[in-house]
């Protein structure tokens, strides 16, 4: 997304050398693939550019939250296989309360400044999908009733703009700023979401996950000293944090069915 903004700006600055040219597009840059689709003259076409900011705030947003949605359910479902009994208090898993489960289940506070700015991005997202733009009372609700850190969080992002600028005029308004935003605050909440991850799973859960994750993607013949080697490699690349013991990858592996040799060690 990040890409097609820059290259909406881009293109724009470039049509600049063809303003006031009657050729149309595709007459002017015949090797560009699928140009020939867009029957219009160089002006028309970067004004459209330029205006190009609404629209990819319009795909990106749903689409960075839906990613995150996607992620945290399956966080659950991490917690959930290792038999952890989550917390719903009786209702669905859905995008207003998914984060809250997660945290409740396994003990820790939610990032209130973070999930504040969340749930304004996900109703902005509904406003976007099921109302044509039109903001909701449930978005301006979400809005007032944010808190000064996540107020001045988000003026950070968005150069100095209030949370209530995204509303004009009854419509949502969007802009390049809220794409950055959508994708801050679901990096935020990831991250929060892997640091309490980490501290709820044992040494050995995570050791599995792991074993899983190595078996997934590697080519090394199992039982052999190069998969061993890479697994240890690859815990200590991409787990490194949770410190895991070779101990608890090695009894992984052997449960997980991946190593059968009596030995572990060449």
């Amino acid at each position: 997304m990040t890409a097609l903004l820059a290259g909406a700006r881009l293109a724009a600055h470039t049509l600049q050398l063809t303003a006031g040219s009657s050729h149309t597009l595709k007459d002017v840059f015949p090797a560009v693939e699928h140009i020939s689709r867009f029957n219009l003259r160089s002006d028309d076409a970067r004004s459209f550019l330029l205006d190009a900011d609404h629209h990819l705030a319009s795909v990106a947003i749903p689409y960075a939250l839906a990613t995150h949605e996607d992620y945290v359910t399956g966080a659950l479902q991490l917690l959930k296989s290792n038999g952890r009994s989550l917390t719903t208090h009786g209702k669905q898993i859905r995008a207003w309360n998914m984060h809250t489960i997660l945290f409740e289940t396994c003990g820790a506070a939610e990032p209130a400044e973070w999930m504040q700015s969340f749930h304004v991005l996900r109703e902005l997202r509904n406003c976007i999908t099921h109302a044509g733009g039109e903001a909701s009372s449930d978005l301006t609700d979400l809005i007032a009733a944010m808190g000064a850190n996540a107020r001045a969080g988000w003026a950070g992002i968005n150069l100095g703009a209030s949370p209530e600028s995204i509303v004009q005029g009854g419509s949502v308004v969007l802009s390049a700023e809220l794409i950055f935003t959508a994708f801050a605050v679901t990096k935020r909440l990831g991250r929060a979401i892997n640091e309490t991850l980490s501290d709820s799973l044992t040494d050995a859960e995570w050791a599995k996950v792991v074993v899983t994750d190595f078996a997934d993607q590697t080519r090394k013949p199992k039982n052999s000293s190069g998969w061993r080697r890479s697994l240890l490699g690859y815990s200590r690349q991409n787990y490194a944090r949770l410190a895991i013991t070779e101990a608890s990858l090695e009894v992984a592996s052997r449960e997980l069915g991946m190593w059968s040799r009596a030995r572990w060690m060449d």
